[in-house]
């Protein structure tokens, strides 16, 4: 099988994976993506440990916090009310302890259960955040709302990619990333916002105002997810994170937009347009 074709079908299945459990059932996608999200969350405790700076986070105390993410969440999707209080004090429990585990720790480096926090709490707003678009926004499209943030996303990255091989002259942040232009970036933004317009006529879907908005927030707030992992991945000195599909790279790298743009999505949407 060609390099292309390779690409190609592992394009579908990516796809399938994301937009195919909101067609299912609100607790299917929950569930696929809490576990697409663990899984990215401990490739990102590998790309860490890959670095010069000898850090060495576990997993254990991420994935606890992860855990508790859960159990907050599911209560809203399938209807059942969570002890906030006892999810707070689990959750500080665990912190501790994981605290405690590093001073016992020979050679002893604070910044490993702060790398190892980080990752639980950036790959649960990205994955566990999807959550609000799909089971609390309910008085929206609560199936277009999440397309949506995947296909601006999407469309971002595509456009930008594309035109920026064909036009693209002037380096966004050659430091940061040599390969991304101005001239795919300002396509990018483009495309976006037309695709938001787009969308904005679909029935229950916020009027078109919100929805450039929407598109605007994605295209700034993914880019900087993506170049945010591009700073990651030149700071251990590897080209993928991981190995999660032929020609796609590792679920960073797939995601890396996604985790930043939902949970600026999610404060946009507070802002613009709260729920009554």
């Amino acid at each position: 099988m060609s390099e292309l074709w390779k690409r190609i079908l592992s394009s579908i299945v990516f796809v399938a994976l994301i937009l195919g459990p909101l067609f299912i059932d609100a607790l299917v996608a929950f569930v696929v993506y809490g576990l697409l999200g663990f899984l990215t969350y401990l490739e990102f405790g590998r790309l860490v440990k890959k670095g010069e700076h000898g850090i060495k986070p576990g997993w254990v105390t991420g994935a606890w916090i992860y855990t508790l993410v859960a159990v907050a969440l599911l209560g809203i999707v399938v209807g059942l009310k969570t002890n906030v209080h006892w999810i707070v004090t689990l959750a500080m429990g665990g912190l501790m302890l994981g605290m405690a585990r590093e001073v016992f720790r020979t050679p002893f480096q604070p910044l490993n259960i702060a790398a190892e926090l980080f990752g639980a709490i950036y790959c649960a707003a990205g994955f566990w955040g999807m959550t609000y678009f799909f089971a609390i926004r309910q008085d929206l499209n609560t199936l277009w709302l999440p397309i949506s943030a995947f296909l601006l996303i999407w469309v971002n990255d595509s456009a930008a990619y594309l035109f920026g091989r064909k036009i693209g002259k002037t380096p966004l942040i050659p430091k940061v990333s040599p390969k991304k232009t101005i001239e795919g970036s300002v396509a990018g933004l483009l495309t976006a916002l037309l695709a938001g317009a787009g969308l904005s006529f679909i029935p229950n879907m916020p009027p078109l105002p919100v929805m450039l908005g929407m598109a605007l927030v994605s295209v700034v707030f993914g880019s900087i997810g993506d170049l945010f992992e591009s700073i990651l991945k030149r700071s251990v000195g590897v080209k993928d994170s991981g190995t999660f599909l032929p020609g796609h790279g590792g679920f960073l790298d797939r995601f890396d937009a996604m985790l930043m743009a939902v949970p600026a999505l999610i404060v946009y949407f507070e802002f613009v347009l709260p729920k009554h």
